[in-house]
This record gives structure tokens, sequence and C-alpha cells, in this order.
């Protein structure tokens, strides 16, 4: 449901880009994004296909806000395309979708992050673990808030049911990384459950900070 024209004008991720998490960095010389630089992350490497700026940010906002489901097959294309650079590398026993509260899947009617998962892992042939993590409590949007009230915010917002299978090595999967806070408190949550290698996925980053 996206034209080549549209297609082609995406802004896709494109190197170089800090090598944790994946946001485009200006230049080769460098390792790290500023903001890589200076805080530890949880996971161990994670990748974007596009950022979210331009026609990427208004499709994500559709699907998200105005029920776009018919996006999920072409931005799970985006997403197995980068996977495919890093996947061999990685070699995950398992995608593991950020989940959603109940209540607020209730009100969207869906889970995002659940159908990216799914498309890309019917594409790449890696199962997806939608029992592995729950998140444990309603919170309200974040993106307006600043780091610190983000992390606050989302703080212990997430677990691993009882008697989970834990995995050695998993993937998250979520439509948005900005400041890394969700997938940070994800992984933190899979760590304490004995899953040892984390990395991420995702349909779009921000720019932060080269």
């Amino acid at each position: 449901m996206i034209c080549r024209k549209c297609a082609k004008a995406l802004p896709y991720v494109k190197s170089p880009y800090c090598q944790k998490c994946g946001k485009p960095i200006d230049s080769y010389e460098k390792e790290y994004c500023a903001d890589c630089g200076t805080r530890p992350h949880r996971y161990e490497e994670g990748r974007a296909a596009l950022l979210y700026e331009r026609g990427a940010r208004r499709a994500i906002d559709r699907l998200k806000f105005y029920n776009r489901r018919e996006s999920i097959p072409f931005f799970g294309i985006c997403l197995a395309r980068t996977a495919r650079d890093v996947l061999p590398r990685w070699r995950p026993d398992c995608l593991v979708p950020v989940p959603m509260h109940p209540k607020k899947r209730a009100e969207r009617g869906f889970d995002q992050a659940a159908l990216l998962a799914e498309e890309l892992g019917r594409r790449c042939g890696v199962e997806v673990r939608k029992d592995l993590l729950v998140r444990t409590r309603y919170t309200g949007a974040s993106k307006k808030l600043g780091r610190s009230s983000r992390r606050k915010n989302l703080r212990g917002v997430f677990a691993v049911p009882q008697g989970a299978e834990i995995p050695d090595r998993a993937v998250l999967v979520d439509d948005i990384y900005t400041s890394g806070t969700t997938i940070d408190e994800a992984a933190y949550a899979l760590q304490k459950a004995g899953v040892r290698h984390i990395f991420f996925l995702t349909v779009c980053i921000g720019r932060g900070q080269s």
C-alpha cells in the first residue's frame, strides 16, 4: 500500500551510523553517537530501517493512531532488509515484541509491535515470542517527556511471566526508537529473567545527537 515513488523517497538509515543503536552520525571516524557515548544501554546492539521524520513519521503515526494497518507488510519488508545484515551475526532464538498494556491495546484495537514482529518473523523465519514479556502497568504517552521523566515513567514497567521458557538470545521489536528508554527497560526485564544476549530492531529511529 505504498507506491514506489513514496517508498524511494522515505528517509532510510544510511551509514555512517552508531555501532550501538544505529542512529546516524556525521563521521565514519566515530563509533558511537553522543547518546550512546555518554550512557550505557541494557542491549548489545540495535538497528532501525528508517529515520523518524517526513513520510516515515507520518506513516507510523497513521498506523498507530488511525488504524492504518495496511502498511504493516511494507514495514515488515523494511525490517527484513535491515535484519538480513545483522541476524546472521546476532543469531537470535526469537523475536520479542515490546508489549502494550492490555488497556491501551483494547483502546487502540491492536498492538503494532506484535504485528511488526509477526511480519518480520514470517519473512526471516525466526520464532516470535509474544508470551515472553508483559507490561505490568498502564503509562501515559511519554514522547513529550524529558529523558529523566521518561525513565521514571517507564521504570519497572516490563516483566517476564513466571514459568516462561527463557531463550539465550532475543531481539526486541518495536515501531520507534527515540531516547532508548523503552528498549532499555524491556531489555532489563529480559536480563533479569536470564536472557543473556539482547538486541533490537525498530522501523524508525530518531536522529539524537551525532
